[in-house]
């Protein structure tokens, strides 16, 4: 009778390469979802500052009217682009709702983030 031989066989090492490879995916996913995480939360946090900007903006601005304006942000912001939508509260007539949103330029208006905001103007 031969003894076995040592080391491992074939259907050893296909398998172990197996568990590896398996590991691998999870890891190669779990830092791309780290990094998309990390995207969005680096422009969620510029985006929330430079929404809060531009609403304290709109709620300053003296010559405020109803209607959508929208623009870019100047240097070195200037990736980012926001829309305003002021409109009048129904039955208040010196209080207008204003909607500011924040997205990267080039993307399409109203995706991002929004914030909301009311300004009061007394008409003469």
């Amino acid at each position: 009778m031969r003894g076995r031989r040592a080391g491992f066989s074939l259907l050893e090492v296909m398998i172990a390469l197996a568990v590896i490879a398996i590991a691998l995916v999870a890891v190669v996913r779990t830092q791309g979802q780290g990094i998309r995480l990390t995207r969005e939360a680096r422009f969620t946090s510029r985006a929330v500052f430079m929404a809060r900007q531009a609403l304290a903006a709109a709620q300053a601005d003296p010559e405020l009217e109803p209607g959508v304006k929208d623009g870019r942000f100047d240097e070195p912001l200037d990736d980012m682009a926001w829309e305003r939508e002021v409109t009048p509260m129904p039955g208040l007539p010196d209080l207008y709702r204003v909607r500011v949103w924040v997205h990267p330029h080039g993307s399409p208006p109203r995706q991002g983030l929004s914030l909301l905001g009311f300004s009061y103007r007394e008409h003469p």
